[in-house]
């Protein structure tokens, strides 16, 4: 099961949603850091693809 963030005010702001995905991010080991990097590579790599449409005014 994975751990989700304690939910509170704190993680309400950018600053405080920033801080509780470092401290999660703290929590992970090399392992799962690696694929997590690899998980964002495969989705940056996706988008890239992606051919922007033409906006219709």
């Amino acid at each position: 099961m994975e751990n989700k963030p304690t939910q509170s005010w704190e993680n309400a702001s950018w600053e405080g949603s920033r801080r509780a995905m470092i401290r999660q991010s703290l929590k992970l080991t090399v392992r799962e850091r690696l694929q997590a990097l690899e998980n964002l590579i495969e989705t940056s790599q996706k988008l890239a693809k992606i051919k922007k449409k033409p906006v219709d005014s």
